[in-house]
């Protein structure tokens, strides 16, 4: 047999053996074995013949894919196709080494995509638990550290109220100072973690806007005669007085940009300037103005002013998170406005911005003052129940609620005694901690209204009271059943403000 087949497929070889292993006939195409060799020389694969020979395989077909043969060097990958008979053996040998690596080549790049895809997945699982982990931490550290802070500032309060000399006077305030920077540092810290993990939420609501700027001229009056600067604001009088917009973080914006140039402003002058740009239909585009005579920035230094843990200014006297800044852009982004800088070093920086807001379409009279309430006339002592587990705390509200002189006050230190407690006596409010031992804050209150028929215990006012000073545990507090929210840490007149006024509130 020896017909050439190149015509029809050139990498196709054939053989004929005789039963005693010789080559009898061969094309070469593939390997250039002799004629009269013996085929067990030409590679040890053949071997296996002999078996089948000695067995009698006659009428048989055997078909071995992808066998790699080397002669002279040379491997090629082949497909082995064996033909048996009585009296010879027929192979037919297919060379496929170039096809084998095309498709090792795509069996490679496809699993290459399959380990980058898996790889994908890997690095996408890993960032969302380091998100995950870094929200987590810092909403504990944020619970952990508001805890003791308190403590501190509220029995700071209770210190300025006593008989204090100079010297006492002065380490009070700057014991004060220095929590209160804390307590800064640590809203920035939450605020920026909220805005990173989008869960800032952002309010669509009609306020009073001529009062929040004039609110800032009587807040910022007292820093500017202290420290022997001019602040002036100016509001342009066509803008309406009623705006629809995000009160909160508008007033959390412009805080921070004049808090920023309080802090690097020792001499001269800063502004508030807030004009129109311009009024269609029911929207507005109002510009605000901060300017200042501080220390300025210099020009390579602008384009990383909104990055975060950036401060220029060296001083260490001046305090600062190096977040502010950062928190400014990311809300003023997500509040669809624009904000530049410009500045010049040692003569001042002036932010301008501008920010979209909506114009109701009703102008409403009320005003939004808050309203004062007084415990109802009796002679009777209003009884608290305060439950918390932190002594610290048990004992900075004790202090304040009994000194006050209306209040008696009883502490449960977890959820199950809280329980007890009301079963056992009827109480005028709770103040609830969310985190106490056994049972939380919400099933607590979730028990009280719902368990109980006794509307002296079901309708017993509560507030809730926490270290995770955020709306959303705010708004959680208020549809669990509780009654008001105060954050820790809190200022006394708050305080007795809203305690005040649910104990009124419930009495009418």
């Amino acid at each position: 047999m020896t017909t050439k087949n190149t015509s029809y497929y050139p990498k196709m070889q054939h053989l004929t053996i005789a039963l005693d292993g010789t080559i009898k006939a061969t094309d070469g195409v593939v390997f250039d074995w002799k004629k009269e060799s013996s085929i067990y020389e030409a590679h040890p694969f053949f071997e296996m013949l002999r078996g089948f020979i000695e067995d009698g395989l006659v009428d048989e077909t055997l078909n071995f894919p992808c066998i790699h043969l080397d002669y002279d060097g040379i491997e090629k990958i082949c497909d082995i196709a064996i033909q048996f008979s009585k009296i010879e053996v027929t192979l037919s040998i297919f060379d496929y080494t170039i096809k084998y690596h095309e498709l090792n080549a795509i069996a490679q790049q496809r699993n290459e995509s399959i380990l980058k895809g898996k790889e994908l997945v890997l690095k996408n699982k890993f960032l969302l638990q380091k998100e995950e982990f870094k929200n987590s931490f810092i909403a504990n550290i944020n619970h952990e550290i508001r805890t003791p802070l308190t403590s501190i500032l509220g029995f700071i309060e209770v210190l300025e109220n006593t008989k204090l000399d100079f010297e006492q006077s002065e380490l009070s305030r700057i014991i004060k100072r220095e929590s209160m920077h804390l307590n800064t540092l640590i809203n920035d810290l939450v605020d920026m973690s909220q805005i990173e993990a989008g869960q800032l939420t952002i309010v669509q609501e009609e306020f009073l806007f001529h009062d929040l700027i004039n609110g800032f001229a009587a807040s910022y009056a007292v820093e500017s005669e202290k420290r022997g600067l001019v602040f002036e604001t100016h509001i342009d009088e066509s803008i309406p007085e009623y705006l629809i917009g995000d009160r909160t973080r508008m007033y959390q914006i412009l805080h921070n940009l004049l808090n920023n140039a309080f802090k690097f402003t020792t001499e001269g002058k800063i502004s508030l300037i807030v004009t129109k740009n311009y009024q269609r239909s029911n929207k507005t585009s109002i510009n605000f103005k901060i300017e200042d005579t501080g220390t300025g920035i210099v020009t390579e230094d602008l384009e990383h002013i909104f990055d975060r843990f950036t401060r220029f200014n060296q001083d260490k006297q001046i305090l600062g998170t190096g977040l502010g800044l950062a928190i400014v852009k990311n809300l003023v982004d997500l509040l669809k406005g624009e904000i530049k800088v410009t500045s010049t070093p040692e003569e001042g920086s002036a932010f301008n911005l501008k920010m979209p807001f909506f114009i109701p379409v009703t102008k409403k009279s009320v005003t939004r003052k808050k309203k004062k309430y007084d415990l109802p006339t009796t002679k009777k002592k209003f009884r608290v129940l305060v439950v918390e587990d932190e002594e610290s705390t048990q004992y900075l509200v004790m202090k304040i609620l009994i000194t006050h002189g209306r209040f008696f006050v009883d502490v449960a230190v977890n959820g199950q005694e809280a329980i007890n407690a009301i079963e056992r006596r009827n109480y005028d409010l709770v103040l609830m901690d969310l985190k106490v031992p056994e049972l939380d804050g919400y099933k607590v209150t979730q028990m009280i209204r719902n368990n109980y028929g006794d509307i002296m215990i079901c309708e017993t006012p509560i507030i809730g009271f926490t270290a995770n000073a955020t709306e959303s545990e705010r708004e959680k507090c208020l549809k669990s059943g509780m009654d008001d929210f105060i954050p820790k840490p809190f200022e006394q007149e708050d305080f007795l403000y809203k305690i005040t006024k649910q104990i009124a509130k419930h009495q009418q």
